[in-house]
């Protein structure tokens, strides 16, 4: 599939006269586009199948959007990231879906909010988690990213915090609620040094396989 990408971006950047550093850009859009596409695809075909589509959907949603801002690890290569993604996204709306229970509200959102405090120290300790290969060292960027970060963090909680007071009205609220709280915990956890560690361990044995 990388090969299909780049061989794609070569044909582009050579009709339109680009140089190798444009077309690089261009095979690195593509690249994230196909890589977003399938992921979704497949997760929704996963959720449609156990009836999780709208757990998916959030987890898939929330997380792109929270990562846009925060930064965090990621997997080396397109089958690993296409791989991953899938797997831990399904997991997590299955766990969203099925622990959802009427009985344990209060028990969840305690869960939740001690998951978004986490999630704003860890966001304030090291956000921006940026990649060596495009390092951000601009105070405004760095400031930028952070105060976008904080601001989704809290349109999540209170998303979250409004689920959980109407869940008496569907329980299916609940699961909503789970999985914006998962999204989150997910997310902040690729942001730390064990979370790193973790997406290196999942590459190496993408190597092996």
């Amino acid at each position: 599939m990388e090969e299909i990408v780049r061989n794609l971006a070569n044909k582009i950047g050579l009709n339109l006269s680009y140089d190798k550093e444009k077309i690089d850009v261009i095979a690195y859009g593509l690249t994230a586009i196909v890589q977003m596409l399938m992921i979704f695809l497949i997760v929704s075909v996963i959720g449609i199948f156990f009836n999780t589509w709208f757990e998916s959907f959030i987890i898939f949603i929330l997380v792109g959007l929270l990562r846009k801002s925060t930064g965090g690890a990621h997997n080396a290569t397109f089958m690993g990231c296409l791989i991953y993604s899938i797997f831990f996204i399904s997991i997590m709306a299955l766990l969203s879906r099925y622990l959802a229970n009427d009985c344990l509200v209060i028990f969840y959102a305690v869960f939740s909010g001690i998951i978004f405090v986490w999630a704003l120290y860890i966001t304030y300790k090291k956000v921006p988690v940026d990649s060596p290969n495009k390092p951000i060292s601009k105070k405004t960027t760095i400031k930028r990213l952070r105060r976008n970060s904080f601001l989704t963090l809290v349109l999540y909680a209170i998303s979250t915090v409004i689920l959980f007071v109407f869940s008496d009205i569907n329980i299916r609220y609940v699961s909503f609620a789970l999985s914006i709280s998962i999204s989150v915990l997910w997310q902040t956890f690729m942001l730390t040094d064990i979370g790193d560690r973790f997406i290196k361990i999942i590459d190496c044995k993408m190597v092996d396989f």
